[in-house]
């Protein structure tokens, strides 16, 4: 019975030591001299603008003989970020060393705790009440459906399955730039950004009320401004294409107006002097040329020189047509 006791009081006492630390756990040492005995810890900081990631040097854990380490959670913010510990192998390791996944990459705030178990991996499984990296480990599991497609790869059903995994399954905002980011990585982002620009703005301006460091998101930030910007610039053209346009058709109208009236405007009309208008009277009565020169006491030519005065006139061609119009 008294072991029973002594079981609980170290395991209370183990439990306690552990909640003081923000991770902790065991390195699984198959060949611990191939290793130096500490365990490092750093901060991913991404680098959006080139693409590219760094770690930041925090402070290293001594381990124990059996791999055990632990950090505080002083070493730790009091949001959500990325980590990495590692080991470094030793000058004169073995190669096979040097070929094994020496590190663990993991979401954690000061708030949360993570323990690596023992097991026949280096950093081998672990347990952690973070929900960001409970949900980063769903997003790795989703993604490696995809790892090995290469030639084959589908980048629309990846597209759509990973937009729906985003939005839907995905609640936690650093998560889901991480996701962002993949599909950034395979060109799709800009695509899908396009699509559903509503929702990337409403998600933008989620993360610039949170308490993430403006400058993991600065990347959406302006590949939404530069779509923005696209849109902005296609608007205008097309609203240049049409204003040009109707002002073209505006003109060819005002043509055609014009043509039509000054083809059915008709010249105004030149009076015609007394002897024309006495020769135009004669000649609808029925006379002759010759009568009226006989009559007026002129010469036929003069007769002739007034009729076709006559006929310019009233923008007529013969005695027929100036006897309809009379």
């Amino acid at each position: 019975m008294i072991y029973r006791y002594i079981f609980c009081l170290l395991f209370l006492l183990q439990a306690s030591v552990y909640c003081q630390h923000t991770v902790s756990g065991y390195a699984n040492l198959a060949n611990p001299e191939d290793w130096e005995p500490k365990v490092h810890l750093s901060r991913v900081q991404l680098n959006e603008n080139t693409n590219t990631h760094s770690y930041i040097p925090i402070t290293s854990s001594a381990m124990s003989e059996k791999g055990f380490f632990s950090f505080d959670k002083k070493w730790f913010e009091n949001t959500d970020l990325i980590y990495k510990i590692h080991l470094n192998p030793n000058k004169n390791s073995n190669t096979l060393s040097k070929k094994i996944k020496n590190f663990k990459l993991f979401i954690i705030s000061k708030n949360d705790s993570i323990y690596f178990d023992k097991g026949s991996l280096l950093f081998d499984n672990y347990t952690t009440n973070n929900v960001a990296n409970k949900e980063w480990n769903k997003l790795k599991k989703f993604e490696s459906q995809f790892e090995n497609l290469h030639d084959n790869f589908d980048t629309e059903e990846y597209l759509l399955r990973t937009k729906g995994y985003v939005k839907d399954s995905l609640q936690i905002l650093l998560v889901k730039l991480i996701s962002i980011k993949k599909l950034d990585d395979k060109k799709l982002l800009e695509k899908d950004i396009k699509a559903n620009t509503s929702y990337y703005t409403a998600l933008l301006q989620e993360l610039k009320s949170s308490d993430i460091d403006p400058s993991l998101f600065l990347y959406l930030e302006n590949k939404l401004l530069h779509i923005k910007e696209v849109k902005a610039d296609q608007k205008y053209t097309i609203s240049l294409l049409v204003n040009i346009i109707a002002f073209l058709g505006i003109v060819v109208l005002i043509f055609l107006f014009i043509r039509d009236r000054n083809k059915n405007q008709k010249p105004p009309a030149i009076p015609l002097s007394k002897q024309e208008s006495t020769i135009k009277e004669l000649i609808i009565s029925g006379k002759s040329n010759k009568e009226i020169a006989n009559e007026l006491f002129i010469s036929i030519s003069t007769v002739k020189t007034h009729v076709s005065n006559i006929y310019s006139k009233l923008n007529i061609s013969s005695r027929r047509e100036l006897i309809l119009k009379k």
